[in-house]
Order: structure tokens, then sequence, then C-alpha cells
């Protein structure tokens, strides 16, 4: 397996809670999985040597394998896992219809989560008792997660900025809270994707808070406006690292992000 941490936790409840700590029942050498990163679109005709070729998606989830069971110290007393046991692991692990944070603890995964589902659990079993399970790790995307952070911006009239995107992926899209505290416009700039321009217009001379999902393409605000009517329909995003950027107007701006980075699993 790639983890050699002893504890993990699934939706916020620690392993040990069930006296449960994380196995690596492999040979010596290691073996990780990472996501393939593009996935080829294209179509193979008759008497052709080379494809209609239409690009790539980079969108494939990281799966992998898990594999977990009873504490050392369990085993050492001869405990193994009963039936209401495993039914109740089961039961934590499984069944949800969304996507939950699995967490491994060791040194170089302290920054980083999966956001996944777990299927396909099964048990393994040592002397007719059960001590261990497999189970499959889909992931939403190709990518682990750091933690949030937020990045805070003081606007007043124009400001410029260098932002370190960590994200893998080649587009990162923040989410945006904005708080504009006079005027009737405001902009970024970002002079690393060729002057792409993020623009809101038409606002009330007085402070709004807006809030930007860019990914999902959702502005909201405090004022329950319509802001797409001022809006020039370019999302924000970054570049993979660093990113120059140029605000416009009076505002507080607060970046959120929860990076995806390229980690395995």
């Amino acid at each position: 397996m790639a983890f050699y941490g002893c504890q993990f936790s699934f939706d916020g409840v620690p392993c040990f809670e069930y006296g449960l700590m994380v196995y690596d029942i492999d040979s010596p050498t290691e073996n990780g999985k990472f996501s393939t990163g593009a996935k080829i679109v294209e179509d193979r005709t008759a008497w052709r040597s080379t494809p209609l070729h239409y690009g790539a998606t980079f969108n494939e989830p990281l799966t992998f394998s898990f594999i977990f069971g009873a504490d050392i110290n369990s085993i050492d007393k001869k405990k193994h896992l009963d039936r209401w046991e495993m039914e109740t692991i089961a039961s934590w692990l499984t069944g949800h219809d969304q996507y939950k944070y699995l967490e491994i603890e060791q040194p170089d995964m302290e920054a980083v989560r999966y956001k996944c589902i777990i299927s396909d659990l099964e048990y393994t079993t040592y002397g007719k008792m059960p001590w261990a399970f497999k189970c499959t790790v889909t992931c939403d995307s190709p990518y682990a997660y750091l933690y949030p952070e937020e990045y805070t911006f003081n606007v007043s009239d124009t400001l410029t900025a260098t932002f370190d995107n960590r994200a893998s992926c080649k587009y990162y899209y923040p989410k945006l809270r904005i708080t504009v505290t006079k005027g009737n416009s405001f902009s970024i700039i970002n002079h690393s994707d060729n002057d792409r321009e993020f623009k809101l217009t038409k606002l009330p001379n007085s402070q709004i808070i807006i809030n930007v999902d860019n990914e999902n393409e959702i502005i909201t605000n405090s004022m329950n406006l319509n802001l797409y009517d001022g809006f020039n329909y370019k999302f924000f995003r970054l570049l993979n690292g660093y990113n120059n950027l140029e605000f416009k107007g009076n505002a507080i701006i607060i970046f959120d992000c929860e990076f995806p980075i390229n980690v395995g699993g």
C-alpha cells in the first residue's frame, strides 16, 4: 500500500473509536496509485492509420484499495471483530450518498485529505475469525485536497499582488467573498491568464457583500440583487503556479481555497 500511518478518520470520526488501525498487507515493494490524469477522446475508423482526435478529459477520479483492521493491541489480546462490530463499522463507512473526507495520519499527509465514497467493503478472516477489512476508495476527482485556507486582500482603488496557486490542475476556481465598501464596480484581472478579467458593474454605491462560487458559476449577495446584469460572465480562475493579479475597486476580498493536489493513493 501507499500508506504507512497507523491511524485514519472518516467523516470526522477517528478509527480508534472502533478499535481499528491501518494495515500494510503487502510485499516489501510499495505500490501506490496516481490518477491516470487524462482520458483520450477520439474515434478510430477503417482505412485510417491515425485517429480522429477530439482532445482529452482530465477528470477521471482517483481510486485505490484501502486495508484496515483490528488494532494490534486487540490482536495481542486475541480480540477479533464480532458481527455487531462489523455491522457498525460497515454502517460508518458505506451507504453514504455524499462524498466524505478520509484522512490518513502520517507525517507526509498531515496537510491533505481525500473527498471520497467507500465501496466494495469486504472482511478478511484469520483462523476463521474476522480481523481486517479491504475496501475501494473512490474520490470525487483525480486529487486529494489541502485543508481550506483563506487569503485576504484589502483594495483601495487598485492593488497588484502575486498569488501562488498550489492546485495541481490547470485551472482552479476559488470561492470569493467580496465586501464592496464603495463604488459601483469591481474587477480582478489575471495578467498570467491572458489578462482575463472578472468584472462586476452596476453595483449599488453602498456596502454590499458578494459571494461568488466560480466553479459552479453562482453569484449571491447580501442585498438579494440581480448582479448578473452587470457581470461580464468571466468567472475568476487561477492558473497553476504563480498568478499576477490586479484588483480594481474598493473592497475586502477573501479567496476561499481548498487546493486539489496530486498525491496518489
